[in-house]
């Protein structure tokens, strides 16, 4: 077992947010109102190979006031005419939103956001079914994003497609900051970890880079004050393998390319399950629900197919389908049912899907986001059995092997949650 520390002082900023717009409108199918808000940061330049990786602390989140509950949430990075950016140009590893009192009922000791997205955030905004939110007094709650973003124009290197793979996921290079060690290799700490002055860089050619370019953060949050016509949701993340943060892929040979990751829990209280949404990175096949061995929720992602088009870039995960929203209908768990995540990626040689594949995948996630109403509080929240992770915070990890696979943990500070976010 390995500690990485991650609360060690790197060169850092503040991210600020202003609010564009605001509408108001009614729902489109139930009697009350939505009001949509969208903010931005304020302009952030990168230069060619750099990196942000936001601390929370660093990144407040502007909330509608009061108590309210949020419908929706999405984010995402656009340019100075505020046009979406092509994930081949900045890289979107992720977008998520944390608040100061939230509780991840099944993984609580790896990750505690509340709104989370990646590279398939331009078609996968977090909607929740109608009549349904997340209920929050903001005027008692403080919000905070880490947002992760690497700019991959005007790499070193004979191969420009292999130079992105290895910035995008974390690869040990010189010069990376003096936390990136070939030890860390695959962590966020030869990912710009703490840095969003985009200080730290992944390494570039020498002559002839493009220019420094500015760029704007996004986000927008729907919500509405009329709670009696709203059912509070709980949100939680069940990642595989075991609530693991991040892992590791190794190449596999072409007649076995695949690589398996799963997590089991045991449901604790009766749950209905409204969302269920994937999040996977580059490689990725598939993540996968299994109520007592029956498999009941699939998301699959989709590759973009045209180069340099935001939203459909060629080689690149730019969407995972709802296996469970309104469309779909719930998925019900009963007390005592096993509930199992499985993570699939690819790890052939040559994966047809992207522009450039050996097999290997560093920083992978296998992420299952999950929004649901619920009989009663879990027992192990009432027990004070569950340990948070103060997202708001930089923490340490944990890197141990899970069933042959190389994981990455959270290490939890240890409290009494008995009666907190019940």
């Amino acid at each position: 077992m390995l500690l990485l520390s991650s609360a060690a002082p790197m060169a850092s900023s503040a991210v600020s947010f202003s609010l564009h717009d605001r509408t108001v409108a009614p729902h489109a199918a139930l009697p009350y109102n939505v009001t949509t808000e969208t903010y931005y940061s304020q302009p952030i330049p990168l230069k060619a190979g750099h990196m942000i990786f936001t601390l929370p602390s660093l990144t407040p989140l502007t909330m509608p006031p009061g108590v309210v509950a949020l419908t929706g949430f999405f984010g995402d990075i656009v340019d100075e005419q505020h046009r979406p950016v092509p994930l081949s140009s900045v890289y979107d590893h992720h977008w998520i939103a944390v608040n100061s009192i939230h509780r991840n009922e099944i993984c609580s000791q790896a990750l505690d956001y509340v709104f989370g997205i990646g590279a398939e955030s331009r078609w996968n905004p977090i909607t929740f079914p109608s009549g349904y939110g997340y209920v929050v007094n903001n005027s008692e709650v403080k919000w905070a994003a880490n947002i992760h973003l690497l700019r991959t124009e005007g790499l070193a290197g004979d191969n420009l497609l292999r130079a992105a793979k290895e910035c995008n996921e974390c690869y040990y290079a010189a010069g990376k900051g003096e936390l990136c060690t070939p030890e860390q290799n695959g962590t966020f700490l030869c990912c710009a970890e703490g840095d969003s002055a985009g200080v730290a860089s992944c390494p570039t050619r020498e002559d002839n880079l493009p220019p420094e370019r500015v760029y704007y953060l996004r986000y927008r949050v729907s919500y509405t004050r009329e709670l009696r016509a709203i059912t509070p949701v709980h949100v939680s993340v069940a990642t595989a393998p075991d609530c693991a943060l991040f892992y590791e892929v190794l190449r596999q040979s072409e007649e076995h390319p695949f690589h398996v990751a799963h997590m089991e829990f045991v449901a604790e209280t009766n749950t209905t399950v409204l969302l269920a949404i994937g999040h996977l990175h580059v490689g990725g096949v598939n993540i996968s629900m299994l109520v007592n061995d029956v498999r009941v929720c699939t998301s699959y992602p989709r590759y973009g197919r045209q180069q340099g088009v935001a939203g459909d870039e060629l080689g690149y995960l730019v969407q995972m389908s709802q296996c469970v929203n309104e469309s779909t209908g719930p998925v019900h768990w009963k007390e005592g049912d096993r509930i199992r995540i499985e993570s699939w990626y690819d790890a052939s040689p040559h994966d047809p899907r992207l522009l450039y594949s050996d097999g290997t995948h560093l920083n992978v996630m296998g992420y299952m986001y999950l929004a649901y109403t619920r009989a009663s509080p879990p027992p192990s929240l009432a027990a004070g059995v569950t340990q948070r992770v103060d997202m708001m915070a930089p923490m340490d990890l944990k890197q141990s092997v899970v069933r042959g696979t190389r994981v990455w943990t959270r290490v939890p500070a240890t409290q009494d949650l008995r009666g907190v976010g019940s």
